[in-house]
C-alpha cells in the first residue's frame, strides 16, 4: 500500500486472494457454471441481507494491533515532514470603491501643519484623481481532461506576487472517487503444434494464465470533501533543513532562466486511507469474496501547474512532436536529456491540503451497503462471482 502524488490516485490498497474458509478438503471452481448461478441467484437475494457487515470499530482495532506489531512499516498520512506556511491566507480582499476617499474632499494632513507643510501651489498632485486600489490580476489557463489547472501565462512567469495570487484563486477543492476492483485469474491448457529437429509433427500444451474482471465501479465522495483549505505546506530543504514560503518559492521560480521550467501545487486530502480501505475489504470478504480486492482513491482537479512561455516548453509538450519522437525512435536520446534540463519546482515540496467533511467510520456505514450491492449485482452479471450466500 502506498501513495504516488505524481499519478491521478492519492491511494491505493490491493487485498490479494485467500482461502475460504471450509473444512472439507474439496477445492471450489473460480468460477462457477450458468446453471449454478441461475440456481443460486434467488437464494442470494434473500440470505445476502440477513448478513451484516462487519463493525468499523472491531476492524479499527485490528488496525490497530497490526500497527503496533508493525511500527516500523507503519504507513502514516499525518506524520510527514512538510511545514505549514502560516503566511497563507485563501482570503485576498476586495475592492471597495467606498473606502476611496473623494479628490475634492479636504483631509487633514498627516504631518504637522509646523513641519515642513507643502504649499498648496507647490502640490504637483493637487486635483488629480487618487490612484486605482488594489486589483488582482486574472491569468488565463487551461482546464486538461483531468481536471487539471495549466497556465503559460507571461506574466505569471515574471511576477512572483501574481504567481502567487494566481495559485490562491485556483485552489478550489479537488474531487474524489473510490474505485472497487475485484479480479481472479483462470488457468487454461492450450495445445501448440511444433516440429522437432527430425520434422516430426510434436504437440505441446502450455498453461495460459488470465485475468478475470468480476467487478468494478466507483463511489464519489467529492460532496463531502470541505470547500475550504487548511493551508499550503512546504517541504524543507534535504541539505540545510531550511524551510521557504509559498512566496519564496514563487520567486525562484520567477528568476529562474530555464526554459523547461515548471511550478506545481498539488492538492491532498487528508483522510484514515488504511483503516477505511481494511474496513471495506473486511466487509467485502465477510459476504463471501475471497479473491482479489483492490480498493483506489481517485482524485480529480487535484493539480495546478504553471510552464514556462517559450518555444521550448510548447513544443516539448506537442503530442505530434511527441508521437515523430517515438516513431522514430529518437526519444531514447531526448527523452533523458529532457528529463536533466527541466527544472521542476513545487513537484515533492509543495502541496495544499484539505480535510473531510464526515468522518471515516460515518462514511463506511453510509457507503457500505451501497457497495455490497454494487458487488452482488455485478458479479451476478458477469457470472463469475461464486458467493453471496
Amino acid at each position: 500500500m502506498g501513495k504516488d502524488n505524481h499519478a491521478n490516485y492519492y491511494y491505493t490498497y490491493t487485498s490479494p486472494s485467500v482461502a475460504p474458509p471450509n473444512n472439507s478438503n474439496t477445492t471450489t471452481p473460480s468460477a462457477p457454471s450458468v446453471d449454478e448461478i441461475g440456481s443460486s441467484s434467488s437464494a442470494a437475494a434473500a440470505g445476502s441481507s440477513s448478513i451484516a457487515p462487519p463493525s468499523y470499530d472491531d476492524v479499527l482495532q485490528e488496525q490497530t494491533n497490526y500497527n503496533n506489531d508493525h511500527a516500523q512499516n507503519k504507513p502514516s498520512l499525518t506524520n510527514n515532514p512538510y511545514v505549514r506556511d502560516d503566511s497563507y491566507s485563501n482570503s485576498i480582499p476586495a475592492y471597495n470603491p467606498a473606502n476611496i476617499p473623494d479628490a475634492d474632499e479636504d483631509h487633514t494632513p498627516l504631518l504637522n501643519e509646523h513641519s515642513g507643510q507643502v504649499e498648496e501651489h507647490q502640490d504637483p498632485f493637487r486635483g488629480r484623481p487618487p490612484p486605482p486600489g488594489y486589483s488582482i490580476y486574472r491569468a488565463p489557463f487551461e482546464t486538461l481532461k483531468d481536471g487539471t489547472i495549466q497556465s503559460r501565462d507571461v506574466h505569471l512567469n515574471t511576477d512572483g506576487e501574481a504567481l502567487l495570487q494566481f495559485l490562491k484563486q485556483r485552489n478550489t477543492k479537488p474531487c474524489m472517487a473510490v474505485r472497487f476492483y475485484g479480479y481472479h485469474e483462470e488457468t487454461h491448457w492450450r495445445t501448440r503444434s511444433t516440429r522437432d529437429k527430425d520434422g516430426n509433427l510434436v504437440e505441446e500444451r502450455e498453461p495460459v494464465t488470465v485475468r478475470v474482471d468480476d467487478f468494478t465501479f466507483d463511489v464519489d465522495c467529492s460532496n463531502y470533501v470541505s470547500p475550504n483549505c487548511e493551508g499550503m505546506y512546504v517541504l524543507p530543504d534535504k541539505k540545510t533543513g531550511f524551510t521557504k514560503s509559498v512566496r519564496e518559492l514563487c520567486d525562484d521560480y520567477v528568476h529562474e532562466t530555464n526554459q523547461l521550467k515548471e511550478l506545481r501545487l498539488t492538492k491532498v486530502i487528508d483522510w484514515d486511507y488504511a483503516t477505511l480501505t481494511r474496513a471495506f475489504t473486511a466487509a467485502i470478504r465477510n459476504h463471501g469474496y475471497y479473491h482479489s480486492v483492490e480498493i483506489t482513491f481517485e482524485t480529480k482537479e487535484n493539480k495546478i501547474i504553471v510552464k514556462a512561455n517559450t518555444k521550448m516548453s510548447r513544443m516539448v509538450d506537442n503530442w505530434m512532436v511527441r508521437w515523430f519522437f517515438f516513431l522514430s525512435c529518437l526519444w531514447i536520446l531526448s527523452w533523458p536529456i529532457l528529463w536533466l534540463c527541466r527544472k521542476k519546482f513545487g513537484h515533492n515540496s509543495l502541496q495544499s491540503k484539505w480535510k473531510m467533511m464526515i468522518s471515516e467510520r460515518d462514511w463506511y456505514y453510509e457507503k457500505v451497503h451501497e457497495v455490497l450491492g454494487q458487488v452482488r449485482q455485478q458479479g451476478q452479471a458477469f457470472g463469475t462471482v461464486p458467493f453471496i450466500l
